[in-house]
Formats: C-alpha cells, structure tokens, sequence
C-alpha cells in the first residue's frame, strides 16, 4: 500500500497475470473479487516511518503454522497457576498486537465456554417463547372474534362440570406432549453429541433421568476441554469419549422406559377425553369451542410466564459470571531484541575461529608429508648432509647450466660448498666416480650433477658426464644437444668406441656422453663387463666422472651404477620429496654396501638454505633463477 495521507491510500497487487491498482479509504471495507478485509492506520504511524508498506495475505494453515512457531507458553508459578505468554517477531510492534490480542480472545474465550450451557438454555426459551406468544395472539383474536359475534356465553352446571374434567385432562395431555417432545428432543440431542438443554420444567422427568442428563453434560464439556490440548487419537481423549459413549448408552435407555410410560398415560387420557366428548355433543358446539379455546389459553399463559421467569434467571446468571482466568500484566515492548545476542555471537565466533584453526593445523600436520627443510632430511637419517641448493624457478622445461653464467650468485655458492664437502669425503685419488640419483624424478639429479660438472671443470678438473638413465635420458638436454645415435647404451654393447661417443661442451674440460639409443634391456647392459672397462678407460682420462642415474624408486638401474662410484650422492627436493623417501636412504645405509652415501637437499627456499648472507641483485636478476 502507498499512503496519500491519513485518510486514503493505494492499494496494488499481483495475482497471477493480474495486476490490481485502486486508491481506498483507511477504516472502510476493501471489497473486490480477491480480497476482503478493512485497513487502518496505526495512530502511532508517522511520515517518518515511509509512506510505502508490504504486507503478505497467507492461507490459514499457514498463520496457524507461524503462530505455533512463535508463541511460547511458560509457567511463572505452577502452585499459583500462573504462566507467562510470549511471541517472537521481527517485528517488535506486531509481536506486541499479537500477543495484546491473543490474551484477550483467551480471557474471552474462556468466559463464553463457561456460558455457554447458559446461552443454549436461552436461545432453547426464546425459541418457546416465541411459539407460545403466536398461539396466544391467535387465541385472543379468536376470544375477539366469539365476543363480537355471540355478544355473550352463557354456560350450565354440568357443561361446567364436564369442562373442568376436559380442562384437567387437556392440560395433562399438554404435558404430556410437551414431555414426548423434550424426550425426543433430548434422545436427538445425546445422538449427535450435543449438550443436553434441559426443558424448563425439570418435574416432568425423574430425578434419575435429570442426574444422568447433567453427568453427561458434565463429560461432554470435559471432552471438549480436552480438545484443546490433545489430539482425537490420543489415549486421554480415547477414554472421555468411551465414558461418554457408556452413559449415553444407559441414559437412552432410561428414556426409552420414560417415553413409554408417557405414552401409555397419553393413551388413557385419550380414551376419557373421547368418553366426555361423546357427553359434550348435546352442549352448543360453539360453547364448547370457546370453552376449549379458554383452556388453552390460560394453560399457555402459564407456560409464557414460567418461560419468561427462566430466561431471566439464566440472564441473570450470565451478566453475573467471571472467568478464573486473570490477566495480571499486559503486553509490554521488551528493551532490546533476543535475537541476535551479539555477545553469544561473538563468544561462538572466536570459539569456532579457535576449533576451525586448531583443527586446520592439525589436518595440515596430518597432511603433510613433503620435506620441508634441512631439519627434515637431518632429523630422519644417518646419512652425510654435504648441502642444499636453494630455490630456484627455471623457464626451461629441462635442467640448465647456469653456474658458469652467474658465478656470483646463492645457487653457485651453494653449489660450491657441496663440492668442497664431495672433497672432504674422499681421499685424495687420481680420479673419482661419483653417481647422481634420487627416489622418482623432477627431484633435480640431473640439474645437480651437470652444474656440479661445470663448477668442477671452473676448478680445473678434468670431468667427464655419463647419462645412465638410459630409459630417460636427459643430460644432452642440460648442454643444449640433440640425442645421438652414439652413447652409452652402444658403448655396453660395444657397437662404437669410447672417442667417438665423447661429446665436447661449451665449458673447458667439461665432456659428457649421452644415452644413446634407448635399450630394451637396461639393466642387463649396466651388468655387462663392458661398463667397467669404460669407467676403467674413462678413469685414465679425467679426474672427475660422475653417473647421472635413473631414480632408484622407479627402476633398479640406479643401484647398479651406484655400487661403482667412490661417493653415492642422493638428491631429495624440498617441498617435492616425500619423507618416505628418506626410508630408502636409510635402507640402503642398512645394506653396508654404500657406507659414504651423502645427500644433497635441492629446491630449498632461500629462508632456510643456512647461508647469512646474499649477493643481491646478482641473484634475483638470474633470468632462469628467482627467489
């Protein structure tokens, strides 16, 4: 609705494909083919509140639903019998009409349950006593009518005898009419389950028949109490309903015997009315007539007057009834809202923050299984520790020498202290063999060994490379090579000699000797006695020879090669490498075969290499390198 001021507004709605616009007045019916219902401005309404409302029109099942939802009943005092009535709302100035509302339908309620035996007992004599007033005014028109026309009555003794017998008999007939009227009446009323209204003149039954009448009045009204609160299938209700149906069953019985006995007598009154009638017949017709008339008449003046004394004491009753139901507060507008309860809001929020993390790290704990750092690898084995490599990102898909580019940077260092430490661990020989390998691949084997190569020949040493990874090959890759169909795996099977497979690098006495043509069976040809007499030949020739092996997690090529090195190296890749990978290092120690394996940590980050000190620009500005 859009208010015009405070008296008129506009009322538009949507219902279907229907669009609904008209302007109405506030307190007059708003009538249409839709809708039905009267619109008022609350007098606490102000322009300040906005001119334009929304309302929702909802089914009954729907407002019963909301309502259950809602309202709350509490006992305050249970030995007081006092209970406290409340509703929750968005809106606070609805909640408060509601609950204004629903205590005063209760209190209402209540009183017109406990009046109500006395309003059907009234509205059962008004329907009496407007019976009996039209058969009087028909009876007085009639004495009118006799008057006029016969002027005067003039009656005899024994016409006067006679008519006070028929007058006695006529008026006991009456009753007992009226008595098979009101048995029927009440034999209909206990069949369909309706408070018995007992007839005014409560002497026209026994005193059994009006005992069992009010007990089952008494029943009925618990029943329907009981409907308040539970269900029809309930056992409770079960139970008042069968005590009901038990005294129904006894009572009509008892009327059944009554209105056979009143039956019987009405039979005998007939039979004397038709003797004095046959004595009648010689008396004027219409004497008799006006006498009979005259009889009824006062019987029903009678009548009127008592009817008329029972209304009034029923009335009486009515105007003086109160319910027990007191309303001791009435609704008040609470101070704040009970909901949201910020303080609760945030306790639950900090408390949930403190769970949700706790349970975050103890999942990132759980899930974790990568090594991380130096600490790891140290923590976990035995095994010699001669460095790490720091982080590095390449734009190469493929391992690179980088060493001889940038001389000066982290990864050099670095790389240099490893070389130191490979020296320390080996006496001081002619020439050494060490091997390269790590559990899978991308841990970085080839990239360690190629630059290893490199900073060894900037040392003047004589170094040569072997890529025996002979499945995935990859060394030739690192000095930008095309593969040959001259390597290693023809070098085993002896197809070509060891000058022509030597390859010459871009670095000064750095050689290597790639794959070759990929073998069917690797292993077997690394078993040949031909790979010892060239690592034989190879040792006569250059001062370092170092075997870029295939991970030993994947294939077993890598064992073989490494039980001919002087120095096993292992590469683990921090962040990459699994600290299950680490169980193979310690294996492998366990064995006694390789008692110098050493492990080199590639790929830490620059926070936890150990170094104190870096070089700078020289190291962030490496196009192939960053931290």
């Amino acid at each position: 609705i859009s208010l015009l001021d405070t008296s008129r507004f506009i009322l538009s709605y949507n219902l279907g494909e229907k669009e609904f616009e008209q302007e109405y007045k506030f307190s007059s019916p708003v009538i249409n083919e839709d809708f039905e219902f009267n619109m008022v401005l609350s007098p606490s309404w102000n322009s300040s509140m906005g001119t334009e409302f929304y309302f929702i029109i909802r089914s009954h099942d729907a407002l019963m639903d909301y309502i259950e939802a809602n309202l709350s009943v509490e006992p305050v005092n249970v030995e007081a019998n006092i209970f406290k009535v409340s509703f929750k709302d968005y809106n606070v100035n609805k909640a408060h009409a509601l609950i204004s509302a629903i205590d005063t339908l209760y209190y209402k309620y209540s009183l017109n349950e406990k009046n109500r035996a006395n309003k059907n007992k009234i509205e059962y004599l008004n329907t009496q006593l407007t019976e009996t007033e039209n058969k009087l005014d028909d009876f007085e028109k009639y004495f009118e009518d006799v008057t006029i026309s016969n002027r005067t009555v003039s009656l005899d003794e024994d016409v006067k005898r006679t008519v006070t017998i028929m007058n006695n008999l006529d008026s006991q007939q009456v009753r007992l009419q009226d008595r098979l009227a009101d048995l029927n009446s009440i034999i209909n009323e206990i069949k369909d389950g309706q408070i018995v209204i007992m007839p005014t003149l409560d002497d026209k039954f026994p005193a059994h028949i009006i005992s069992l009448i009010n007990e089952l009045n008494l029943l009925i009204n618990d029943r329907e109490k009981l409907g308040l609160s539970y269900r029809e299938n309930t056992y409770t209700y079960k139970a008042r309903q069968k005590e009901i149906d038990l005294l129904k069953s006894d009572l009509l019985g008892q009327i059944e015997n009554a209105k056979e006995n009143t039956i019987e007598d009405e039979s005998d009154l007939v039979n004397q009315k038709i003797q004095l009638n046959q004595q009648l017949k010689k008396l004027p017709s219409k004497s008799t007539e006006y006498n009979k008339v005259k009889r009824f008449y006062t019987l029903y003046e009678e009548i009127y007057l008592s009817l008329m004394q029972s209304k009034n004491e029923f009335e009486i009753a009515i105007a003086g009834s109160t319910t027990k139901i007191k309303i001791l507060s009435p609704a008040t507008m609470p101070d704040s809202p009970i909901k949201p309860n910020k303080t609760i809001i945030y306790m639950a929020g900090g408390v949930s923050f403190i769970v949700l993390s706790f349970i975050f790290i103890v999942i990132s704990y759980l899930a974790h299984d990568k090594i991380d750092g130096i600490a790891d690898v140290e923590r976990n084995t035995a095994a010699t520790l001669l460095g790490s490599v720091p982080k590095y990102k390449s734009a190469k898909e493929h391992a690179k020498i980088i060493v001889n580019e940038h001389p000066k940077s982290a990864l050099s260092e670095s790389m240099r202290s490893i070389r130191t430490n490979m020296q320390f661990m080996l006496p001081e020989t002619k020439s050494k063999v060490y091997s390269i390998t790590s559990t899978i691949g991308s841990e970085g084997k080839t990239f360690i060994s190629t630059n290893m190569g490199a900073l060894l020949a900037m040392a003047g040493k004589k170094v040569i490379i072997l890529d025996m990874d002979l499945r995935r090959p990859k060394v030739h890759k690192a000095f930008d090579k095309e593969s040959s169909d001259c390597g290693m795996s023809t070098l085993l099977i002896k197809k070509h000699n060891l000058s022509e497979c030597i390859t010459k690098s871009h670095i000064e006495d750095l050689d290597f000797i790639g794959a070759g043509p990929v073998p069917p069976n690797p292993s077997e040809l690394i078993l040949r006695e031909a790979f010892d007499e060239i690592l034989e030949k190879l040792r006569g020739l250059y001062d370092v020879i170092l075997l870029d092996t295939p991970p030993i997690g994947i294939v077993t090529d890598g064992l073989l090669a490494m039980q001919k090195a002087d120095l096993p190296i292992y590469i683990l890749r921090a962040g990459y490498s699994k600290l299950s990978f680490i169980g193979n290092i310690n294996r492998l120690m366990a064995t006694g075969r390789y008692p110098n394996l050493s492990v080199i940590l590639n790929n830490v980050s620059n926070k936890k290499t150990g170094f104190g000190y870096s070089y700078g620009d020289v190291y962030t500005s490496s196009p192939y390198y960053q931290e």
